[in-house]
């Protein structure tokens, strides 16, 4: 089995992994929506798309493709588990209302941020620990949230 993309068939193997169905499925919905599920909204995403797979089929590949850093798996904001297709270094931006979330990347002032630059006053301590990765989740309100309510406002 291969992906409808060469692409993502690539992704796959090149990790040592075989490019099965599911594998491909997930990995086509991640690619194509950009969106951060967490497995029971992928499970309805799928679904949807007609592509369903079961829950124990899913929650294993989730496994295999974050374990070989084809896909990502971080705890949202929510608390939830959920997996990003954009591996390299990169924060978040939530909005409050809907809950949505994407990528911002780590470009310009966000480059340079690191512990001790956030807490100088615990500089000393955070300064001794080996960090190994920064993420930061800028909360605000997403443009669609944003016009629905300047709507209601002027309703």
């Amino acid at each position: 089995m291969a992906c409808a993309s060469e692409l993502l068939t690539g992704k796959i193997e090149e990790k040592g992994l075989r490019a099965t169905e599911a594998r491909c499925r997930i990995l086509e919905l991640l690619h194509e929506t950009h969106e951060h599920f967490t497995p029971e909204e992928m499970l309805d995403a799928l679904r949807e798309r007609g592509k369903p797979l079961s829950i124990a089929t899913l929650y294993q590949n989730l496994q295999k493709l974050s374990e070989a850093g084809i896909i990502a798996r971080f705890v949202g904001p929510d608390g939830h588990t959920r997996y990003d297709v954009n591996t390299q270094p990169h924060h978040h931006l939530v909005c409050k209302i809907c809950g949505r979330m994407v990528d911002v990347g780590v470009k310009g002032p966000l480059a340079e941020v690191r512990p001790v630059a956030l807490f100088p006053e615990e500089e000393q301590e955070v300064g001794a620990w080996r960090v190994e990765e920064v993420h930061l989740e800028l909360h605000g309100v997403c443009p669609e949230c944003q016009a629905r309510l300047e709507r209601e406002a002027s309703a």
